[in-house]
């Protein structure tokens, strides 16, 4: 029972801290939506990606024949043409950014201390609580945004750009990009985790354990 209680802390840790890693990726991923447009006054046809944060160009300017450049714009918070599914991305990944990292300290605590010197097992018991509540949170906040995302995708749903960026409010056709499914498997990581610490029992005791000799 111990070993077992040990394994599904490791195994929710691990999915929590890869959850979260892939959730900072997705944020900051350009790949979001990708766009097919056609030509424009100048871009020639080509493939745009829209991010939360950032867009990229079609990576053929009309003034250079032998390269592609590829021109990429940072966003600011809540520009004034975004869809709200893509507002909502921004204050939500965020905020999943933070509560997975206090998920990740929440549950990395008790093992430590654990290992450090004495915690108590009802101790123990609430930080793994708090750990998975946060998690579980974390989680939501990521898979939200990315299946409105999603559905706006395969709904060819239209972005007003501004006529400074020279990209039509429709595009020809558009798909998901490779931040779509990161962002599923970075929500469904941090959920799982969460189930799992909600429903674990803490094998911590009161016993006191001295790293450098255990049976003393």
């Amino acid at each position: 029972m111990l070993i077992a209680c040990f394994t599904f802390q490791l195994v929710g840790f691990s999915l929590g801290s890869l959850g979260w890693i892939l959730s900072c990726i997705t944020t900051r991923h350009a790949e979001w939506r990708l766009w097919l447009v056609d030509n424009t006054t100048i871009f020639s046809s080509g493939i745009a990606h829209v991010g939360i944060w950032k867009i990229c160009f079609p990576p053929n300017l009309k003034t250079s024949s032998d390269y592609g450049i590829v021109c990429c714009h940072e966003f600011n918070f809540n520009e004034n043409f975004f869809p709200v599914e893509m507002f909502l991305a921004q204050i939500l990944l965020l905020i999943a950014t933070f509560l997975g990292a206090l998920g990740i300290f929440f549950t990395f605590l008790p093992p430590w201390h654990f290992y450090m010197g004495t915690i108590r097992k009802t101790q123990a018991i609430c930080l793994f609580l708090a750990g998975g509540i946060l998690y579980i949170i974390a989680g939501l906040c990521v898979l939200v945004p990315v299946s409105w995302n999603f559905y706006s995708v395969a709904n060819n749903s239209s972005i007003p750009f501004p006529p400074s960026f020279h990209l039509p409010s429709f595009p020809v056709a558009q798909r998901i990009g490779i931040a779509i499914p990161l962002g599923i498997s970075s929500g469904l990581m941090l959920l799982i985790s969460g189930i799992i610490f909600l429903y674990i029992r803490s094998p911590v005791t009161s016993i006191r354990v001295n790293p450098m000799n255990p049976r003393s």
